[in-house]
């Protein structure tokens, strides 16, 4: 899987007052400056350590790796150079709790982003961020980390094509803004978006985000909850959206525990063969929930209907991927495909052998 860390060193309140008393037990992180508030990052990070708010991190290391505690204060700016610093990998042990607030976020970022930070690469206007600039932060399948209030913009230079990966149990991503990334990564096995949730476990906290001008949003799993609390436009400028609007499940195909979909601006996107909800699980869909299958793709219910609840509910509804009237143009080709009979397999029920054609069904096979 995909793997992201963060070198440390042990400061007592900014970085420019660090207990570093003995070099020979410091050696895991070399930083030089090149301003006043500005640290270099070039080795991995082993021990507790807090990066201040009054600081900008530039990451020179590929890749860098975080080994124990990052703690990151709010307003800390982190910038990733484009040749030394493309990922960010939580290793062995590792956490990052970044806390900002709302007038002091944390900033993840290109490091020709002039507009956060300034200008550290000396050219001025000579270059100018881009999408994919710097690769992905991942969680690695270590447990706890939090983002809270940070904001991450440029990145998805990876296999992957995420910013920020979630990869483990009680993670969680509250009051974050994911702004001009990539997320454009699709395969048979399904779409990745730039906060990629698509192995994230139980205990995973995915609320009140913001995305917009990125190729895919967000990428999830069953094992968590995904409520109405997030928001995939530009506040300020409803028109910004992402390219392919929409929470993607990957994956997993199956749901084996009771699990609620609320979202409403965008819809749930299914590319799996056989989509599951097994005997003894289920799916509560909120009303104004929609969910698109792809090309091939087939919901199954193991035990009839007490497998979804709310199926019928106010302007909920189960169709075609290529479907705009239903939650926008969530396949991003405007006006090239339009939906059909047959775009999708359809629901089968597993105890009567048969598929369901209710009304709100629509484009699939039966």
């Amino acid at each position: 899987m995909k793997k992201l860390l963060f070198s440390l060193v042990i400061c007592s309140i900014t970085f420019f007052s660090c207990e570093n008393n003995d070099d020979e037990n410091n050696d895991n992180t070399i930083q030089e400056t090149t301003g006043d508030n500005v640290v270099i990052i070039e080795n991995d990070i082993e021990e507790f350590t807090t990066w201040s708010g009054d600081s900008i991190y530039i990451i020179k290391i590929y890749d860098f790796y975080v080994n124990n505690t990052l703690q990151i204060e709010s307003g800390t700016i982190i910038k990733f150079h484009p040749n030394d610093g493309p990922y960010l990998m939580i290793g062995s042990s590792g956490t990052i709790v970044a806390e900002g607030t709302a007038d002091a976020p944390i900033i993840f970022t290109s490091y020709k982003d002039d507009e956060h930070g300034g200008d550290q690469n000396g050219d001025e206007n000579t270059t100018l961020p881009a999408p994919k600039d710097w690769g992905y932060i991942n969680t690695n399948s270590n447990n706890g980390s939090q983002f809270e209030y940070c904001e991450f913009y440029y990145g998805g230079s990876s296999t992957y094509n995420a910013t920020l990966t979630i990869y483990g149990d009680n993670i969680s991503v509250t009051n974050c803004s994911f702004i001009n990334n990539d997320g454009s990564y699709t395969s048979n096995a399904g779409d990745i978006g730039v906060l990629d949730a698509s192995d994230a476990g139980t205990g995973t906290i995915i609320q009140n985000n913001i995305f917009y001008n990125n190729k895919r949003p967000l990428s999830i799993s069953t094992a968590f909850d995904i409520d109405d609390s997030n928001i995939f436009h530009n506040p300020d400028d409803p028109s910004q959206i992402n390219e392919y609007n929409g929470i993607f499940v990957e994956t997993i195909n199956e749901i084996e525990a009771p699990r609620s979909w609320e979202e409403t601006e965008v819809p749930f996107v299914i590319h799996d063969n056989q989509f599951i909800i097994r005997t003894g699980a289920s799916l509560s869909l909120a009303n104004n929930v929609v969910l698109k299958f792809k090309s091939g793709s087939q919901l199954r219910l193991d035990d009839e209907l007490s497998s979804i609840s709310n199926y019928n509910g106010t302007d909920v509804y189960f169709t075609s991927y290529k479907d705009d009237t239903k939650k926008g143009d969530t396949n991003g080709d405007g006006n090239t495909t339009s939906p059909a009979d047959n775009d999708w397999e359809g629901i089968y029920n597993n105890t009567t052998s048969d598929y369901e054609t209710w009304s709100n069904i629509l484009y699939d096979s039966y």
